[in-house]
């Protein structure tokens, strides 16, 4: 028990503390109140920029087409995924959830730990959030514009710009540091702590909107059942469970390695929850606060499940892949 909190220690944590956020509120928005969302996340994003080493990438760079075939599933395949997945939301909230879930790049951080968990090209993956960081100021504003900016008074413009400060620059000003030997030296001898202090920031965000929802909650100002709740994590389990898998099996017909097929398959699949609640809360919390509950659940329902399947892709043949995933509790 002792080994798997010692691995494990983060999803505990986000998974204890959402719940506790959700029911006791009022022991968070005392001190998450003060978070400004833009700041926290920009923070994060560049210490995670900052520990990318940039010379990884050059395999990747000189032979890249794994990692465009995970840029073009992620940018193209999940969202039409969570368009069509959006009809069958009981809630127009959710449908925006799911929407907001989908465009947005991949995350910083966990695309890279699960793949290398799971013997896959790491480089593939890192290749793959940088990429899509870079594009996400415009290809994300631009498929919720097309696809939410009727429900909302949408100004591309700003959300562009919105976009490329707290994301871009963040990312940019970190790669620009490893450009100094000494600060990269430290980057890389402090990569676990700065990756750490990383995590708690982004925790911190996803606990802000857990209490601002548990708040609205027990007011009785969100008004949802346990089977709408239900349908919500479906939905978002779904909608991350089919990219992840139409990732590992379609660049297998693509004639990619298989330590690439699980850099795909992770990196096209897993999206970063610190962009998407940014948008949320800047532009559509205030007509649909429910839309965050399709946030958490694609976020937190990732990294729990993801954690099975890299187990189960570590342990597999290495010249095929099992028909089903064990979801026996993972070796320490």
């Amino acid at each position: 028990m002792l080994t798997f909190l010692a691995k494990r220690w983060f999803l505990v944590v986000l998974i204890g503390g959402v719940g506790l956020a959700l029911a006791f509120p009022g022991l968070f928005v005392v001190w998450t109140r003060h978070l400004k969302p833009m700041f926290v996340i920009g923070a994060a994003l560049g210490l995670m920029a900052w520990t990318m080493p940039s010379r990884s990438l050059w395999g990747e760079i000189v032979s890249p087409w794994p990692a465009l075939w995970a840029v073009a599933i992620s940018y193209g395949f999940v969202p039409v995924a969570a368009i069509g997945l959006g009809e069958l939301a009981p809630l127009p909230d959710f449908r925006i959830g799911l929407l907001l879930s989908a465009s947005v790049p991949c995350t910083l951080a966990s695309a890279v730990v699960w793949t290398r968990l799971a013997k896959g090209n790491d480089a593939t993956a890192l290749l793959v959030t940088l990429v899509t960081n870079v594009l996400s100021w415009a290809v994300t504003s631009l498929w919720l514009y097309f696809t939410t900016g009727s429900a909302i008074a949408f100004n591309v413009g700003q959300m562009m710009l919105d976009l490329a400060l707290t994301l871009l620059l963040p990312v940019a000003l970190g790669q620009a540091a490893r450009a100094v030997p000494t600060l990269a030296l430290f980057a890389d001898r402090r990569q676990s702590l700065l990756g750490i202090l990383a995590q708690f920031l982004v925790l911190s965000i996803i606990l802000k909107t857990a209490a601002e929802s548990g708040v609205r909650l027990h007011e009785g100002s969100l008004r949802i059942g346990g089977a709408d709740i239900a349908v919500s994590i479906v939905l978002a389990m779904t909608l991350h469970l089919s990219a992840l898998f139409f990732g590992l099996y379609s660049s297998r017909l693509w004639g990619f390695d298989r330590p690439r097929r699980i850099g795909v398959a992770f990196s096209c699949s897993q999206k970063t929850l610190p962009v998407a609640l940014f948008l949320f809360q800047t532009y559509y919390e205030s007509a649909f606060p429910l839309a965050v509950m399709p946030l958490l659940f694609y976020h937190v329902g990732q990294l729990i499940v993801d954690t099975w399947i890299a187990e189960w892709l570590k342990s597999a043949p290495r010249n095929d892949v099992p028909s089903a995933p064990d979801t026996s509790e993972p070796r320490p």
